[in-house]
């Protein structure tokens, strides 16, 4: 959920991706509510966010991510 609500309702981004269907394709889904872009920092916490997953399942170790 996006903190900014400039005219009082909030902006809202929502993305999942697929399960690998062929090797490594997969397709995102993302549905947007007042949202028109993808929006600044999101790649950023979408890649910290598969890091945190790595992490959790033991695919990297803490040292080795960043």
């Amino acid at each position: 959920l996006d903190g900014s609500t400039e005219d009082g309702d909030p902006r809202l981004l929502l993305q999942i991706f697929s399960a690998n269907l062929v090797g490594p394709v997969f397709f995102e889904f993302i549905q947007r509510k007042k949202d028109e872009g993808f929006g600044e920092g999101n790649f950023k916490a979408l890649f910290e966010s598969i890091e945190r997953d790595q992490i959790a399942r033991g695919v990297v170790g803490e040292n080795e991510a960043a």
